[in-house]
C-alpha cells in the first residue's frame, strides 16, 4: 500500500526537525516539529488558518516546555489530538455561547487560549 504524501512529507520534517536539535538550530527544531506534526493531523482538503495558527502557537509553547527537544510519533501524535479537541471545544462553545462574538473577537479569544501540557510531558526519548 502507498504511503500518503503527506505522512511521506511529515516525516522528512520530523527527520530535520532531529538534525536541527543535533546541530543546536532550535528554531529550525521546532520549525520542522510543527510543520511535520500539522501534516500528520490534518487531511489534504482541510486548511483553516485559524486552526494553522492555533495549531503553530499550541504545539511550540508544547515543544518549548520540553527538556530536550526530540518527541516520539506516538506523543506528538497524541499533542496533536489534544489541540484539535481543544480548538473544536473552543468552536463549539463559541457557537453555543449567548453573547455575540464576531470574527475578530473569536479569534482573541483563540490566540489568547494556551493549554496546560503538564500533563502530557513524558520522561522517554526518541530513537
Amino acid at each position: 500500500m502507498a504511503m500518503d504524501i503527506r505522512r511521506l512529507n511529515s516525516l522528512i520534517y520530523l527527520k530535520k526537525a532531529r538534525q536541527a536539535a543535533q546541530e543546536g538550530d532550535l528554531e529550525s527544531c521546532i520549525s520542522c516539529y510543527v510543520k511535520g506534526f500539522y501534516l500528520r493531523c490534518t487531511c489534504s482538503g482541510f486548511f483553516d488558518i485559524e486552526f494553522s495558527s492555533f495549531f503553530d502557537y499550541q504545539f511550540r509553547v508544547y515543544l518549548t516546555g520540553r527538556r530536550d527537544f526530540s518527541i516520539p510519533l506516538c506523543e506528538g501524535d497524541e499533542v496533536c489530538d489534544l489541540i484539535k479537541d481543544t480548538f473544536r471545544q473552543m468552536k463549539i462553545s463559541l457557537e453555543e455561547s449567548p453573547f455575540a462574538v464576531h470574527a475578530d473577537g473569536e479569534w482573541n479569544l483563540l490566540k489568547g487560549l494556551r493549554i496546560d501540557f503538564r500533563e502530557k510531558r513524558t520522561p522517554f526519548l526518541t530513537a
